[in-house]
């Protein structure tokens, strides 16, 4: 049965072939799409930090009307400065080297102070004096005041300054802002001009109205009025205190005694001259202290708050604790507010009331009813309310909190456990508080931020004084020893920039906005670096300079630099720790240094996106190593010859590498500098080799590339035990096998096999005897390939030896598709010389090492097939040798032959081997071959008489030869009435051209001198095709049939080709020995034909049982007639002669017929070999139609070679020459 090959998809095995380089892109893109591509935060900037510009000692500061400058001064020391919001500072000098300041009180004119000075002198002893002063430091002394023992007491907007002298008391003089002076004569009746021991002024408003204490009496004073003071004491005595009010006619007067409510006065509005003094509103009886509340117009009396009921056995009430009542002119309101022990009143800039006790914090409403209170604190020190919504509060032992008003509850919204040892409250807003601590020698700033509350150090020094805050700024004058300070917040940061290599440039604005030009590269220098601040103006003049470091998200350390700023163009900077990844984010800060008790600024840059150049990014290394790692792998495979080692071991050692080294090397951190992704690379060489696995699974194609490259070809010998891979693996050698057959058997003329049973022999080694038997061509391949078996194919040709073998390779083929453990046949090169060598050769187009091709064929995956044997150049040594080594014993043979015992011989030494002969047809075999080979319409020819008498050849049994049964059915037409004429028919039916045309007797004269030059002189059925001269007419044969390739690897252009059979070769040889010989007297060629080596192992039996194909075609073509009977008569007569001691008379017996062998037996007991030799020669001649006669020279002649007859008729020329 003719089994077509099945034919893969030219797009599925192409895709295969492409596989490795599809695998690797995906792979790759896998690798660059593992980035991460989420929306990076906006980059933020901040700012911390402060700038601090010294100025002159003091411990006091009074700034002035606007808030721009202030007074700066230390009490009873010399000196005295206006210094500005910026540090600017203008002493002032007071004219006398032992003047000491005693206080400065800046006037309503924003220009202008009042000082009051005192002056110490050895001969004077102590003076007072007071200066108006201006900000240009101009001085102007009010030289009516006296010198001795001066009271001052400003305004409340300070338009007016009061002073009195208490060495006199005489004249109270009121000064204005520019230093003019009214003086108002202090008269009291009855007392005369003297010392008072104390005096207190309280102006009121603008300073035209006022009060005046003088030893506890209380004295009105009204510019306004005719009388500017009333000498007369009013309805007050032993004032203690005077509280006034929003009204000039009242005020709250309080006497010696702590426990009595202070009493409201009121007079008249041209003074107590004219009115009585109003009476007072009815209050508590006992108050312990008041707190001014609306600028006099209320206050807050701490009073006892009784108990409900009386105490037994007695008729007074006892204090149940202390409560805040709220008066008014018009007496108490409210319910109050009862408190916890000694209770405290603070009041926020917006007029807000606040109070605590030692517990809790209370807000206070203008009702007298309390608003909010907050939970219980323990040890609460200082109360210091911001607004109506907000107070800090602190601890005793420095913690900070503060309060928020929520409803009717005060709630912490932030606190701080400062750590601060005895701190004291300078100055507070609603951003943070300035406390002074260990005994006023540190100053620290409390600040409120997003994240919460943070303390930082701000000033040390041996004494800190006042805090005050400058006006319309966030700015702050403080003052200390051994110096002063302006201190200005970092807000007033007007320009940080940092720029990097390539154009990037970071910049942050003065409103806090942040601008990015270009992204810069992780690993880039710095290019610049500014900061636009006041607080580096000191910094600059000293060797110091602005700090960058370059954090990741973790907080390490990946950059630094320095900017020196003696050398503004020297910019130092390194990158610590190389990029990580892509556009990784860091975080900049640059820092200014601390000038001591100096300036200090940190400037942040949060979420800054870095890229790196992209030789540098992670992802492009980690590809790039995965592309080199993958061509490692693929470029070996491309590009080295499969033999060459670095093929074999470079792979290996890129996984080795990948798998191995960078597993380790990542632990023990040895390339963290390379910046590629280990586990990525790991990753993807593992996948590469999974899926190259996989693919050499699928792919036979892929699996010839891998086998080559360890680690694959180890895995390779144990895949191809499975039947499975074995069948996809083999499929391309299975297709190509079958073609092959195919092909021979349509160059063979269309041969269609028809299976008859063949004669066997199968030889079981020494000692087992031989066993005959009738197989089929399945048995036959059944033996082959089942029980492994060799098996020779012997026959004469024409026999159908070459048909059969390539059938049992057609049905090995089959089996092996339905059983993959069965061997593959693998033809073998007749031109080789050595099966095992030959064997390996054939097996290279598989594509495997040759140690995996060796072990396949010592395995017994395969079985060699060699058709023509005898016409080959494998001599019966080297099949001898192949039988006996290992692989012989594993990988059976698949020979045909022509008869011949040398290999026969040479066979005898395999443990078992099976020798086939095809036979001859007989009538139903014939019948067979004709329905095998219809005629071009598909009808049934019917071989005629004549054909069948041709057909059947020179046998006498009634069988016939199968190749002329053949050739008959396709060229036998009318006019062939021989053997000669049938094959000149075939040339011509081949050639399409009628036999007797004049270009088919040229081709078949080239034919025949082709034929003569290649088989007759030199036996090789080969003729050289490729570059021969006459390669047009050989590619004519070609096209025609009558050649066909004779390579073992068939290509476009054949090397060598031969005839389509060679019964044609021969015949063709015959027909040019003839045309040669014809003439002449002697056929002497007829004993080489017949004798020679070459000649004689190619049997046939077209005309007799036996002789080589040669002889019996030249004794078809030289004419079966008296000549030529006498001509081999004559030959045996010679050799008969000429080998009398080399003849045996069992071999001669043996070579003529079996009927007469008996006969000439009997005859020639008496006779030597000689006279055997020509008795049985003149007997043969005798016997029939000379059959017998062709059938003993036929024998005879090999078994006297080298002999020729030539050799007898020279030596008489040789001796009559000697």
């Amino acid at each position: 049965m003719k089994t077509s090959p099945r034919a893969g998809s030219p797009t599925w095995r192409s895709l295969l072939r492409r596989a490795p380089w599809l695998a690797s892109a995906v792979l790759l893109g896998f690798v660059g799409c593992a980035r991460s591509e989420q929306v990076p935060a906006p980059v933020e900037a901040s700012v911390a930090g402060y700038w601090v510009r010294p100025f002159s000692r003091a411990s006091r500061l009074a700034p002035c009307g606007h808030g721009n400058h202030v007074w700066a001064w230390t009490p009873q020391r010399a000196g005295l400065g206006l210094v500005d919001a910026d540090g600017g500072e203008l002493s002032v000098r007071l004219g006398d080297e032992n003047a000491r300041v005693v206080d400065v009180i800046p006037s309503a004119d924003p220009e202008r102070a009042w000082v009051h000075v005192e002056v110490v002198s050895p001969e004077a002893g102590r003076a007072n004096a007071v200066y108006s002063v201006d900000h240009q430091g101009s001085l102007q002394r009010i030289d009516a005041l006296p010198s001795q023992e001066l009271v001052l007491a400003p305004s409340e907007g300070h338009e007016r300054l009061w002073v009195v002298s208490l060495f006199t008391a005489k004249t109270l003089w009121v000064i204005d802002p520019a230093g003019g002076v009214e003086a108002v004569a202090l008269s009291i009746p009855g007392q005369a001009s003297a010392a008072v021991g104390r005096a207190t002024l309280v102006p009121v408003g603008d300073g035209r109205q006022g009060w005046l204490v003088l030893d506890q009496n209380l004295h009105q004073v009204d510019l306004q009025a005719k009388s500017k003071f009333n000498p007369r004491p009013l309805s007050a005595r032993n004032v203690r205190e005077l509280i006034p009010t929003s009204r000039a006619q009242r005020v709250w007067v309080l006497d010696s005694s702590r426990q009595t409510a202070p009493r409201l006065l009121q007079t008249g509005r041209e003074g107590a001259a004219d009115k009585n003094v109003e009476p007072s509103p009815p209050l508590p009886d006992t108050v312990q202290r008041p707190f001014v509340h609306q600028r006099g117009d209320s206050l807050w009396l701490v009073v006892p708050e009784p108990k409900a009921a009386k105490s037994p056995g007695s008729s007074v009430t006892t204090p149940a604790g202390l409560s805040l009542k709220l008066v008014t002119p018009e007496g108490p309101v409210g319910s109050g507010v009862q408190v916890e022990g000694a209770p405290l009143i603070a009041h926020s800039p917006d007029g807000a009331a606040w109070a605590r006790d030692e517990h809790r914090v209370y807000r206070l409403g203008d009702t007298g009813d309390e608003l909010a209170r907050s939970k219980s604190f323990s040890d609460v020190d200082a109360l210091l309310p911001v607004s109506a919504e907000q107070a800090w509060i602190v601890s005793r032992d420095g913690f900070v909190r503060l309060l928020s008003m929520k409803d009717s509850a005060l709630v912490v919204t932030a606190s701080d456990p400062t750590n601060l040892r005895a701190p004291v409250a300078r100055a507070w807003d609603a951003h943070g508080v300035w406390f002074v601590s260990d005994e006023e020698t540190r100053l620290h700033r409390l600040r409120l931020g997003p994240e919460g509350l943070s303390l930082s150090l701000v000033l040390e020094g041996v004494d800190l004084g006042d805090v005050r805050p400058i006006s319309g700024t966030e700015r702050f004058w403080i003052a200390g020893t051994p110096r002063s300070y302006v201190q200005a917040p970092v807000s007033e940061v007007r320009r940080v920039e940092v720029g990097f290599a390539g154009g990037a440039v970071l910049e942050r604005g003065a409103e806090g906005a942040v601008q990015m030009t270009g992204t810069p590269e992780a690993g880039a220098a710095l290019s610049s670096l500014e900061v636009d601040w006041p607080g580096l103006v000191r910094a600059k003049g000293l060797e110091s300079g602005l700090r960058i470091e370059v954090r990741d998200e973790n907080g390490n350390l990946v950059g630094q630099g320095l900017r020196r700023f003696v050398e503004p163009e020297g910019l130092l900077f390194q990158w610590t720790e190389p990029p990580g990844s892509t556009e990784h984010l860091y975080d900049l800060q640059v820092s200014s240094p601390e000038v001591e008790n100096g300036s200090r600024l940190t400037a942040s840059f949060r979420h800054v996106p870095f890229g790196v150049p992209l030789l540098d990014q992670v992802w492009v290394r980690t590809a790039l190593a995965c592309v080199g790692l993958t061509l490692l792998l693929l470029l070996p495979l491309l590009l080295l010859r499969p033999s060459a080692a670095p093929r074999r071991w470079l792979p290996l050692l890129g996984y080795s590498v990948s798998l191995v080294g960078a597993g380790g090397s990542e632990v023990l951190g040895l390339l963290g500098g390379l910046r590629i992704h280990l586990p990525t690379v790991v990753g993807v060489v593992s996948a590469e080799v999974v899926l190259c696995a996989c693919l050499g699974l699928l792919s036979p194609v892929v699996f010839r590339k891998l086998v080559f490259t360890h680690p694959f070809s180890w895995a390779a010998a144990p895949l191809l035990r499975s039947p499975a891979f074995r069948r996809r693996f083999f499929a391309t050698h299975v297709r190509q096998v079958r073609r092959r057959v195919e092909v021979a058997s349509a160059q063979a003329n269309g041969e269609v096999f028809v299976d008859l049973s063949a004669h066997v022999v199968e030889h079981g080694g020494p000692g087992v005897p031989p066993s005959p038997s009738e197989r089929t061509a399945a048995e036959l391949c059944l033996l082959l390939t089942h029980e492994r078996a060799h098996l020779l194919i012997q026959c004469a040709g024409g026999r159908g030896k070459s048909a059969l073998l390539r059938q049992l390779v057609r049905l090995s083929l089959e089996r092996f598709e339905q059983r993959p453990s069965s061997p593959l046949p693998v033809f073998i090169d007749p031109a080789a010389e050595d099966l095992e060598s030959a064997a390996k050769e054939a097996l290279q187009d598989l594509g495997l090492p040759e140690e995996l091709r060796n072990a396949l064929l010592e395995s017994g995956d395969f079985f060699l097939v060699l058709d023509g044997l005898t016409e080959s150049r494998v001599e019966p040594e080297a099949l001898r040798r192949y039988l006996e080594r290992e692989m012989g014993l594993h990988a059976p043979l698949l020979l045909s032959a022509r008869p011949n015992e040398a290999y026969r011989l040479a066979m005898s030494h395999s443990l078992r081997w099976m020798a086939v002969e095809p036979k001859r047809l007989d009538e139903a075999g014939l019948a067979r071959f004709q329905a095998a080979y219809p005629d071009e319409k598909g009808q049934l020819q019917v071989l005629s008489g004549a054909l069948q008498r041709i057909c059947r050849g020179r046998g006498g049994d009634g069988t016939y030869v199968p190749l002329l049964v053949r050739l008959a059915l396709r060229f036998g037409g009318g006019g062939v009435d021989s053997v000669i004429n049938l094959y000149r028919s075939v040339f011509a039916g081949l050639l399409k051209r009628d036999p007797d045309d004049a270009a088919t007797s040229e081709m078949l004269a080239f034919a025949e001198a082709l034929c003569l030059d290649s088989y007759w002189e030199h036996r090789s059925r080969l003729i050289v095709f490729r570059d021969s001269p006459d390669e047009h007419k050989l590619q004519g044969l070609l096209d025609a049939g009558l050649l066909v390739p004779a390579d073992a690897r068939p290509g476009p252009v054949p090397t060598h080709v031969r005839f389509f059979h060679d019964s044609m070769q021969s015949y063709l040889t015959a027909r040019a020995l003839y045309a040669r010989q014809a003439s002449q007297a002697r056929w002497d060629c007829l004993w080489r034909a017949a004798g020679e080596p070459g000649f004689a192992r190619e049997q046939s039996d077209l005309m007799t049982e036996a002789g080589s194909e040669l002889f019996q075609m030249c004794a078809y073509v030289f004419g079966y007639d008296a000549r030529l009977k006498a001509e081999l008569a004559r030959h045996l007569e010679l050799c008969a002669e000429a080998n009398d001691e080399r003849l045996t008379k069992e071999g001669i017996l043996a070579a003529v017929p079996g009927e007469l062998r008996e006969m000439l037996r009997r005859s020639g007991r008496s006779l030597g070999p000689g006279a055997l030799l020509r008795e049985a020669t003149r007997v043969c001649a005798e016997h029939g139609e000379g059959e017998a006669l062709f059938l003993l020279y036929a024998r005879i002649a090999p078994r006297v070679w080298p002999w020729k007859p030539n050799d007898v008729e020279d030596a008489p020329s040789r001796t009559d020459a000697a």
